[in-house]
Formats: C-alpha cells, sequence, structure tokens
C-alpha cells in the first residue's frame, strides 16, 4: 500500500510540475502574441494578405521566440474589446507574417483616428481555443484534484487500520477493540462530511466531493468491520455478517445520493460480504435469503439510477454465488435445493424483468434465463437426478417458455433450455424407466406444447418448425442411450420412440395441412422429412434387417405421393433422399453372406440368396419405377429411369444363368429404351447407352470360355463355332438397332449405327471361319451401299464409316509391316517380304480382296456420297490395293524368278516401275474425259518414275551397286533402266498440259544425265559384262572414256545447235572440258606411244570439230 501511495505522490507531482511549465510557457507566448497585436491594433496597421509571401520567403530569426508551435493561437485572442477594430485577416497567415512585422515595424508610427475601424465588430475568441481550454481546466483543475482527493481519503482509512496492525506505535497505544472503533468513527465522519457535501453542494459547487467521501467513508467501514471480525475476532461471523449486510443497505442507500462510486463499493462488498465472514459454513437459506435481498437492492438502484450496469454485474455476483453454492454440494439436500432453486429463480426470471429496461432488455433477460436453467441443470446433475430437482428444472423451463411466449424475442430461451433437457436426459446415468419416461415426457410436453401451438400461426417462424424436430428426433437418440442391447441391431424400445417422434412431427404436419401459408415456407417439408426419417428408423430396429430397403423405399413412396396432393416442389428432393438411402441399406444389408447380391450381377444364379434377393432387388426395381412414372422434376426421372434398369437387371440377375447376363441387359436396355422413348425428351434416350455398354463388358465376364469369344474378333481363337456366343453378340444387336433407326437425335442414331455394325460383326465372328472372316466387314459395306442407294449419305455415314474402320483394322498390320520393310528399303535395305502378315494368303484376305469392295462401293455411291468421303473411300481402296498388288507381285516374281535380289533386284524393280507407268499410260488412253483420270495417271506416273529415279538411278544403280544388268551387249536392262525416267516426265506432261513448261525444262536435264549415264554403262558392260561393278580398268576401256566424253560433247553441241538448245551447248562445253582435263591429266600419263598420241590427234581433231561448229553457229546468230 505504501508503493502505491508513494507512486501516486511522485508521479502525480511530475506530472502536475510538467504540466505547471508547459502552462507558463503557453501564457508567455500568449502574452507576446497579444502585445504585438494590441500594438498593431493601436497603430492602425494590420497585416495584409500581401505581406504572406515576402514573410515566408525570409523568416526572422525570432519564430522560436514570437510564434507559438501550436497554429491555434490566433490574433483574435485580444484581451481589450473597447477598441474597435476592423475585421481581422485569417490567423494563419498573421501568425505566421508576425516575425517579418516585429522586425519591419516603426518605431513611433504616426497614428491618425480612423473612421472606419469604429464600426468593425469585436472579435470572437476562435472555438479552438476555447476547447482547448476548457479541457485544460476541466482536466488540471477539476477532475484530478477531486479524485485524486477522494482516492487518497480512501487510502488513508484503509491505512488507519493497516498501520495498525503493522506499527507496533499504535497497538501500544491503542488496544485492537480501540483501533477497530477508530475506523468505524472514521467511517462514519466520512460519511458525515460527504452528507455535509450534498446538503451544501450550492457552496461546494461540485459533486464529486461528496461522491468521493462516501465511497471513503463506506469503503473504510467494511475494512473495520472485516478486521475486527477475522483479525482480532472481537465480534462473530454473525455479527459481522450482519454489520456488512447493514453497509451494504447504507451504500445503496447513499448511491441514491452520491452517485457511483457507493452503489460500486455497495455491490462490491455486498456480495463479498458472506465470503469474508460466516464463508461457506453459513446456513444455506439464510445466505439465499441475504443474498436475494442484495441484489434485489442492488437491482433496485440500477433501476432508479438507470445503471444497467450494475443491475447486470449483481446479477452475474449472485449466479456466481449460485454456481459456487451448487458445486460446493450446499444444495443438494431439499431445504438447500429450495433455496438454491428459489435463488435461481429469483435472478433468472424474477429480477431480470423490472432490472433492465431499453434496447438491450431483451437480450439480458434471455442471457438470465439460460444462465438459470445452466445452474439447475448442473444441479439436477451433482444432485444425482432427483425428483425434487428435476422438478426445479421444469419450473424453470415452464417459465422460460412462458417468457418466450410473451416476448418473441426470447425464443432462443426455450430451444436452449430444450437442448439442456435432452443433454440431463442423454447423461442421466441408469434411470428407472418408469422416471425416465415421465420426465421425459413431461420435458417434451413442455417444450413441445408450445411449438405446437404456435406452429402454424402467422407469421410463419420456421425455428418452431425446426426445434420441433429436434424434439422428435431426440427420442430415438434416448431410446439407444439408455436401452440395453441396442446394438444387436434389434430394440423396441428403439423403436417404439423413433415412431413416437414420428407420430409428432406428421401430427404436427397433419394439423397444419390446411395452413393458408403451408407452402410459402419449409416448415410443412422439414417436419414430413424428420417424420419419414424416424419411421424408417423405427423400421430398422423392429424388423429384420434385409427389409429395411423396402420399408425406406415404402416411405420415400410415400412422400412423393404426398407431395402431387401437397403442391409442395420441397418434398421430391425428400423422397429421392429417402430412395437414396433405400440404396444404401441395400449396400449395407448382406442377404446370405456379404457381397453375395453384388457378385450376382456379374455371375448369375448361385450367387444370391433367391428369393430374398430376389424381392428386394425387384421391389427397389419397382419403386424407383413408380418415381420415374411420377415425379415431377426431369433429373429425378432420368435417374429414376437408370435405376429402375439397374435393379430390374440386378433382380434377374439374382435367378439365371450367368452366361444369359449380356442378353438380360440388352433386353433390359430395349425396354428402357421403349419406356424413355414415349415418356421422355429425345436427349433422355440416351440412358440406354450405359446398359449397352454393360451389356458389351459382361461378355468378356461371363460365359464359359469368354476369352475365346473376343478373340475371334480377330481370328485368333481356334475354338469351334458356337450358337450360344452367337445368341450372346446376337443380343447386342437388339438395343443397338433401336437407336439407329428409332432415336430422335443424330448423335443417338449415328451411336446406335456404329454398335450395330459392331455388334452384327462380333455375332457373325462367332460363327464365320477365320481365314474368311477378313472378308466379312468388305462385304457388308458393298452390301450396305447397295442396299442403301436411295438413302442420303447422313443416314450411312455412321455404319460407313465403322465398316471401312473395321477393313482397315485387318488391313492395319500387314500395312504397318509393308511400311516398316518400305522404309527401310529407301535406306538401301532390300525389301523382303517374310512377315507372316505379310504372306500370300493373308494379303489376298486382308488386302487383295476388300480393296476391290471398297472400290465397288465408291463406285456404288459415287453420285450420293459427298466428294470428300468419296475421295477417301477411293483413296484408301487404292492404297490397299496398290499395297496388295506389290505384295502379291513380289511374291510371284520371287517365285518365278528366284529372289535373289543382286541377280534380280534390278529386273524386278524395272518391271514394277514399268507397270505403274503402264498403268498410268492405259488410263491416259482409256479415259473419256480428259480431266477425269488425269490426277490418277499422273499419280501412278509420278509413282513410277520416283521409284526408279530412287531406287533404280541413285540408291541401287548398276554403276555403283551390285546389280546385274545382262551379258549381252545391246540386249540388257541398261536400255529400260535410263529411258524409264524420260518416259516418264513425258507422260507426265501428256496427263498435265498445264505442267509442259515446268516438265520441259526438267526433262532436259535428265536426259543429259541419262544419256551419259546410258553410254557409260554401255561402255562399262562392254568390257565387263553383266555386274559393272568389277574392279579394274584396262587402257583401252580408259582412253574409250576420253573418246566417250569427247563424242557426248559433239552429239551434246550437234543437239544444242538442231533443237536451238543452249543449255545442251553448255553441257556439251562442260563434257568437253572434262575430256581435256581427263587426257592431259590421267590418260597422257599413263599411256605410252602411239596410244598416248592417239588420244591427243583425237583430242585434238575434236576440239577443232568443236571450235569450228560452235564458230559457224554464232556466224549464224543461233547462239
Amino acid at each position: 500500500m505504501g508503493l502505491i501511495l508513494a507512486l501516486i505522490v511522485f508521479v502525480g507531482g511530475a506530472l502536475l510540475l510538467g504540466a505547471r511549465s508547459r502552462i507558463a510557457e503557453l501564457e508567455r507566448r500568449l502574452r507576446l502574441v497579444e502585445d504585438e497585436l494590441r500594438r498593431r491594433i493601436a497603430a492602425g496597421t494590420m497585416p495584409r494578405i500581401e505581406s504572406v509571401e515576402p514573410a515566408m520567403e525570409t523568416p526572422a530569426p525570432m519564430v522560436a521566440e514570437v510564434i507559438p508551435p501550436q497554429p491555434a493561437v490566433p490574433a483574435e485572442a485580444a484581451p481589450e474589446p473597447e477598441i474597435e477594430t476592423a475585421p481581422p485577416s485569417p490567423p494563419e497567415p498573421m501568425v505566421e507574417t508576425l516575425p517579418a512585422m516585429a522586425w519591419e515595424m516603426p518605431a513611433e508610427p504616426a497614428v491618425e483616428s480612423p473612421a472606419e475601424p469604429e464600426a468593425a465588430p469585436e472579435p470572437e475568441p476562435a472555438p479552438a481555443m476555447r476547447r482547448a481550454a476548457i479541457n485544460f481546466e476541466e482536466l488540471f483543475g477539476r477532475k484530478l484534484p477531486i479524485w485524486a482527493g477522494g482516492i487518497t481519503l480512501a487510502i488513508a482509512g484503509v491505512l488507519i487500520v493497516k498501520y495498525a496492525i503493522d506499527q507496533g506505535f499504535f497497538g501500544r497505544i491503542f488496544t485492537p477493540g480501540v483501533q477497530a472503533v477508530c475506523g468505524m468513527l472514521f467511517g462514519f465522519g466520512l460519511i458525515g462530511a460527504a452528507e455535509w457535501a450534498w446538503r451544501a453542494r450550492e457552496k461546494v459547487a461540485d459533486p464529486r466531493v461528496s461522491q468521493a467521501l462516501s465511497g471513503a467513508g463506506i469503503s473504510t467501514l467494511y475494512a473495520a468491520l472485516l478486521v475486527a471480525a477475522n483479525l482480532y475476532h472481537l465480534i462473530s461471523p454473525l455479527a459481522a455478517f450482519a454489520g456488512l449486510a447493514l453497509v451494504t443497505g447504507g451504500a445503496l442507500w447513499l448511491s441514491l445520493r452520491h452517485g457511483m462510486p457507493s452503489a460500486v463499493l455497495g455491490l462490491a462488498g455486498g456480495l463479498a460480504a458472506p465470503a469474508l465472514t460466516v464463508g461457506l459454513d453459513a446456513n444455506v437459506p439464510m445466505l439465499a435469503v441475504y443474498l436475494g435481498f442484495t441484489i434485489a437492492g442492488l437491482a433496485g438502484v440500477a433501476r432508479a439510477q438507470r445503471w444497467p450496469w450494475l443491475a447486470l454485474l449483481a446479477l452475474l455476483g449472485g449466479a456466481g454465488w449460485s454456481l459456487w453454492l451448487i458445486l460446493a454440494g450446499k444444495a443438494l439436500e431439499t431445504v438447500g435445493a429450495l433455496s438454491i432453486g428459489g435463488f435461481v429463480v429469483l435472478l433468472a426470471l424474477v429480477l431480470p424483468l423490472f432490472a433492465f429496461a431499453g434496447a438491450a432488455q431483451r437480450l439480458l433477460r434471455a442471457a438470465a434465463a439460460v444462465i438459470g436453467a445452466a445452474q439447475l441443470g448442473l444441479l439436477v446433475a451433482l444432485g444425482g437426478f432427483m425428483p425434487l430437482h428435476w422438478g426445479l428444472f421444469a419450473l424453470i423451463a415452464a417459465a422460460g417458455q412462458f417468457l418466450a411466449w410473451r416476448e418473441r424475442e426470447l425464443a432462443i430461451v426455450p430451444t436452449l433450455s430444450a437442448a439442456l433437457s435432452f443433454l440431463l436426459l442423454m447423461l442421466w446415468p441408469h434411470p428407472a424407466t418408469g422416471w425416465l419416461l415421465t420426465m421425459g415426457l413431461a420435458l417434451a410436453a413442455i417444450h413441445a406444447g408450445p411449438l405446437l401451438a404456435r406452429l402454424w400461426q402467422a407469421p410463419a417462424h420456421p425455428q418452431r418448425a425446426v426445434e420441433l424436430a429436434g424434439i422428435a428426433v431426440a427420442a430415438p437418440l434416448l431410446g439407444l442411450r439408455h436401452a440395453e442391447h441396442v446394438w444387436t441391431g434389434y430394440s423396441l424400445p428403439v423403436a417404439l420412440c423413433a415412431l413416437g417422434g414420428a407420430l409428432l412431427t406428421l401430427g404436427a404436419d397433419a394439423f397444419g395441412w390446411r395452413a393458408p401459408d403451408r407452402r410459402g415456407d419449409r416448415r410443412f417439408a422439414l417436419l414430413l422429412a424428420t417424420g419419414g426419417g424416424l419411421l424408417i428408423i423405427a423400421a430398422w430396429f423392429a424388423f429384420a434387417h434385409w427389409q429395411a430397403p423396402l420399408w425406406t423405399m415404402l416411405v420415400a413412396l410415400a412422400v412423393l405421393g404426398l407431395s402431387a396432393r401437397a403442391d409442395d416442389r420441397r418434398l421430391e428432393p425428400i423422397a429421392a433422399t429417402f430412395g437414396g438411402l433405400a440404396l444404401a441399406q441395400l449396400a449395407a444389408t448382406f442377404v446370405p453372406a456379404p457381397l453375395a447380391e453384388p457378385n450376382a450381377l456379374v455371375e448369375g444364379l448361385g450367387a444370391g440368396a433367391g428369393l430374398t434377393s430376389l424381392l428386394r432387388w425387384a421391389g427397389l426395381a419397382l419403386g424407383f419405377a413408380l418415381f420415374a412414372w411420377k415425379a415431377g422434376s426431369g433429373n429425378l426421372r432420368r435417374c429414376a429411369w437408370v435405376l429402375t434398369g439397374l435393379f430390374a437387371y440386378g433382380a434377374l440377375a439374382q435367378r439365371v444363368p450367368g452366361w444369359t447376363l449380356p442378353i438380360i441387359a440388352s433386353a433390359v436396355a430395349v425396354a428402357l429404351f421403349a419406356a424413355l422413348s414415349r415418356r421422355e425428351q429425345a436427349r433422355d434416350e440416351a440412358l440406354v447407352l450405359p446398359f449397352a455398354a454393360a451389356a458389351v463388358l459382361l461378355l468378356g465376364m461371363t460365359g464359359t470360355h469368354p476369352l475365346d469369344e473376343w478373340a475371334r474378333l480377330t481370328g485368333g481363337s481356334e475354338a469351334a463355332a458356337s450358337v450360344l456366343a452367337l445368341m450372346r453378340w446376337g443380343a447386342l444387336l437388339a438395343p443397338a438397332l433401336l437407336l439407329a433407326l428409332r432415336a430422335r437425335i443424330g448423335a443417338l442414331r449415328w451411336t446406335g449405327e456404329v454398335a450395330a455394325v459392331l455388334a452384327g460383326y462380333g455375332a457373325l465372328a462367332q460363327v464365320v471361319p477365320p481365314v474368311a472372316l477378313p472378308l466379312v466387314p468388305s462385304l457388308g459395306l458393298i452390301a450396305l451401299a447397295g442396299s442403301s442407294r436411295a438413302l442420303p449419305w447422313p443416314a450411312l455415314r455412321a455404319a460407313g464409316v465403322t465398316l471401312v474402320g473395321l477393313v482397315l483394322g485387318w488391313a492395319f498390320l500387314p500395312l504397318v509391316h509393308w511400311s516398316d520393310h518400305a522404309l527401310r528399303s529407301l535406306a538401301g535395305f532390300p525389301m523382303r517380304l517374310d512377315h507372316p502378315d505379310l504372306a500370300t494368303l493373308a494379303i489376298i484376305r486382308r488386302l487383295a480382296i476388300p480393296a476391290p469392295l471398297l472400290g465397288g462401293a465408291a463406285w456404288l455411291q459415287r453420285t450420293r456420297l459427298p466428294r470428300f468421303p468419296l475421295v477417301n473411300l477411293t483413296v484408301i481402296g487404292g492404297v490397299i490395293g496398290g499395297v496388295a498388288l506389290h505384295g502379291l507381285y513380289r511374291h510371284l516374281f520371287a517365285a518365278l524368278f528366284g529372289s535373289d535380289f543382286i541377280a534380280t533386284g534390278l529386273l524386278e524393280r524395272l518391271v514394277w516401275s514399268a507397270m505403274l507407268l503402264g498403268a498410268g499410260r492405259l488410263l491416259l488412253r482409256r479415259r473419256r474425259d480428259p480431266a477425269e483420270q488425269a490426277v490418277p495417271a499422273a499419280v501412278l506416273t509420278v509413282a513410277a518414275g520416283l521409284h526408279g529415279l530412287w531406287y533404280s538411278l541413285l540408291l541401287q544403280n548398276p554403276l555403283w551397286s551390285a546389280q546385274h544388268v545382262g551379258a549381252l551387249p545391246a540386249l540388257n536392262l541398261l536400255i529400260p533402266l535410263f529411258v524409264l525416267l524420260p518416259l516418264a516426265l513425258y507422260q507426265i506432261a501428256q496427263a498435265l498440259p498445264a505442267a509442259v513448261r515446268i516438265i520441259d525444262r526438267a526433262m532436259q536435264p535428265v536426259l543429259m544425265l541419262t544419256v551419259a549415264g546410258f553410254a557409260w554403262a554401255s561402255l562399262r558392260q562392254a568390257f565387263h559384262g553383266t555386274s559393272l561393278v568389277e574392279p579394274g580398268v584396262s587402257p583401252a576401256e580408259d582412253i574409250l572414256r576420253s573418246i566417250l566424253g569427247i563424242a557426248l560433247a559433239i552429239g551434246f553441241l550437234l543437239w544444242g545447235i538442231r533443237r536451238k538448245r543452249h543449255d545442251w551447248r553448255i553441257a556439251s562445253l562442260v563434257l568437253m572440258l572434262a575430256a581435256v582435263v581427263k587426257v592431259f591429266l590421267f590418260d597422257a600419263s599413263g599411256l605410252e606411244g602411239l596410244l598416248r598420241i592417239a588420244s591427243f590427234v583425237a583430242l585434238g581433231f575434236s576440239l577443232i570439230g568443236i571450235g569450228w561448229l560452235y564458230s559457224r553457229q554464232l556466224r549464224r546468230g543461233d547462239g
């Protein structure tokens, strides 16, 4: 306490000294400003706006002394109102220019009596200055000293008693009794002084003086009584308690005169008095009565003085006392329970009715009621759930209902009371059945009765329906909590509790059936959903669990049927939810063993439980069929149709052999399509697709040998044809044909066409021999093209494309292997068709026969197919036919001439190129329309030319690759080898007249190269025979090479002169130069004697002849 006093003295003194110095500085600066303004006013030279800027540009050094730092010190604060002046300028510029004016002011200005300033109004002090002065004076002149004095006196009163205990000086002079009496007298003296200050309030002129004195006196009396009772034991605890009660009463009386401090002290002292004197050993009824009167007095003072905070604190203190007494076990006996129960009822219900007023009264009353209910609930729990405690709790619950009935804003009170009731009933350990039923029904009646009475009153309050539904749901939860052997799955008490809750909610719905605003909110739907759910719970605990999906479906159908009569759109989703719950129950209950029924979906008869499983699945199928038939929501109907098909299939799957499951799925798809096409929109027909897809999956999962059936699709199974497999695959045709022929949407029809083609192919694959199976798609395509010539292209597009896809599927592997060998041959590897997929029979059945059938289909539909698919079909057939023709040619050639690549490779390539070239020539001769077959002929010719150019002239040329050309000098393969490419170019020019000029430009270098190559190869063949790559060059061959070069140069020159082709003459010069270089560099060095002379002579004459020819040509001007 001494430390506190020292802090107050030193800190307060420091603050006061600092404030005094700041005040002196402010006063000094204010005097300077006032003197300057007085001089200006007396001289008649008020500062003008023009002087602001110069003054701001050169501020005087006296700014710190003359100008105050606060902008709220204007010139209008001049204290001499008797001098009449003109209206002052704005304060900020004037203050800022004061230093400049002080420097520029003359010492003795000539003052003349102005006429205008006399009419000027008197300036008023600035509001900011006045507020600052008021705040300063209020804080340091009035508030702080008075409150500091009151606090000091209170501390002094406490220190009198404390010092008497701690210091021996007073102990030697005053006895404990004298010390206590002195404290009491000092307290009464302070209260008397407070009364004098209140009565002489006109002289004192400040109500805080009496407030401080009365607060100090009350605290002194509290301290004196506590010291006398607890420290010196001069009086008994009961007497001290009575004294403190009297002091509390006096404090409340004084608070009516002296205000808040006395009330606060009375609150603290009154609530703390029992704990500081008699403690918890006091008589509980007496303590309850005392606390009741004390808190009532505090509430009365709060209402009289309009201090809601005081009432709130008093009620909180009382709640703390009641909670402490309950936790300490003082309220467990009968008298204590009645006393504390009455006290809690007083705090929770009675006092809040008149203690609070204003906007927050409803919230505070609700909070008080909730706290009271919670305390009585705690009393019930700690008291062993005795009937008396239950009665008190039921009393406050009923009182909460009464409050909520009067004030709708207090609706949260019965809600929380109901939740607390449920919690207490759940926590009740081992209750007797009779008492549990009695208390449960009583509390249910207390909480459900008002809800039922006001449920359908206007305006609508969905909260009441929610609370009523919660009460109904609480019944089976209580049954689960207190019933025995409940987790075995069957419990009649739980079923009866759930049934009772269902009757409550459904009865409430029946009561409001004719309510005019029933459709406007969710009350009816909420109660109906709750009642339906409780009926489902009752059925779960009352009947065998395998029946649960059926009972749930019955409830769902009842709600669905009621939705149409109730005209409430909220009921259909509830019915759908119950339907989904039936699905979950079907998955959660097993007959006769886990996963037995699901296994039957893919295994058929023998996996399920016979008639029981059939009843469960058929019942749900019928229920969902009714959903699909009666529901108003399109999405709900679509889901119901799908589930109807699923459970219909599941019901049949429990009783049929496994191999029939694809047939069953197809039949369900057909039935579902028939229903959808009549009852639903066109887009809903797509719901058939999952069942058709399931039938396809079942083909691979059921049957005796399902993998063999799938292997027969590619001809890979050696199993015999099976009529059973034909039936299984043929069943897929039914839904596919329905979609293809009856679907109302094009996409579904196309899907049906694709599925029909694939299903038909799969069915035929089960009986058609594997060797003939590749012919099925192409035969189907030609049949489709012939039988649908009157149909437009979109009607057969999907089926035709699918059949073409099947043809390509069979041709895929041969095409891949042929392409692989062809790509390798581009790099120089011999093309050997030794793969099984490129065997003769494979090529015939997978390529050779389907290719003309594709062409036939294109021919049959040539007038009806658009150009793009017609061209594509023709190209596909041409590519497949070309690969087949090449493969068969290779096999035939190998059979006739052998497969030695060196001996027969060149002949094989030349014959193939000649065949391509001849085919192009044949197309050119047989065409009726000049443009009709020009492109095919050009394609064949280009293929022939490129084939000969790349493979025979560049890659495998006999001049540098081991390829036999024939032993005879003229009758060999060199002529066709070097003639092929020029002939191809010539034929291309005939096929494409528009490209004649471009081809002619390409033809000249080709002719030059082929003539030169042929001459070179012929010379080589004359010396080496069939193989031109034999090593070694004889001298005669070498000199003939030079002569050949010169001869070719002369020939090129003559041809160029004759044809007037400059490029040929240039080529002749190039050849001549090459020959000269060869003769001089190679031949002359390697020859001797006459051979060398002959070479030079020949070269000389050749050069002369070429020169003469050029000169003659140039003279003619043809160059």
